[in-house]
């Protein structure tokens, strides 16, 4: 039996499956999820399984035309095109992302919220955070421009496909830890560069 043989012996093939559907999709495969049944963040079963098999998965997907891509920060996987690099619609969905979390982080952090609430199944967002957030003119405008739905819900389900969030019930939402830990970095990105932009002014002056 060769190695490839071995690789192949040792991944179920519905784990491999569902693995493949989630990620040809547009979703991250996040190291947690949120256990409906238990209403609690457990352990990604299929994560585990990438996590451990990352040779034969990362052979596996090249060979298919796609790179396996694990992000530390975050702790969740995903796939890009692996000769052509990202394509206009995965560029334009990472961004809508991007500024869907940071929306998100602004409108909590300016609650007086800890933004480690969003990701707690006793806080998240509810009801009434999407109405002050569809009734707030400045996110509104953020929204359209990115070409994002202006229904709160949509945006909330847009990020939900993607497997950043997690929806507890009607009209209640939870991002994965993976999502906060991207948001954490977005907003360090751009406090960086806002710290740079007020330097280089005071240099100009």
């Amino acid at each position: 039996m060769n190695e490839l043989q071995t690789e192949f012996d040792a991944v179920r093939a519905s784990d491999s499956q569902q693995i493949y559907k989630a990620l040809t999709a547009g979703k991250i495969i996040s190291k947690y999820f949120y256990d409906d049944l238990k209403a609690e963040i457990k352990q990604s079963p299929l994560f585990t399984v990438i996590f451990n098999h990352l040779g034969h998965f990362k052979k596996l997907y090249q060979h298919i035309g796609f790179e396996l891509v694990f992000d530390p920060d975050g702790d969740f996987f995903y796939v890009r095109d692996y000769d052509e690099g990202e394509t206009e619609e995965a560029d334009e969905n990472a961004f809508r992302v991007q500024v869907a979390l940071l929306i998100i982080g602004r409108f909590y952090s300016r609650s007086g919220r800890d933004l480690e609430g969003l990701i707690r199944p006793d806080m998240g967002l509810d009801e009434t955070d999407f109405r002050i957030l569809s009734d707030t003119e400045e996110y509104i405008d953020i929204l359209q421009a990115s070409r994002l739905p202006s229904d709160w819900i949509k945006v909330m389900d847009f990020l939900l496909e993607r497997s950043f969030a997690h929806r507890l019930g009607e009209q209640r939402y939870i991002l994965n830890p993976a999502a906060l830990s991207f948001l954490s970095r977005l907003v360090t990105n751009y406090n960086q560069q806002v710290e740079i932009h007020e330097d280089f002014e005071k240099v100009s002056i």
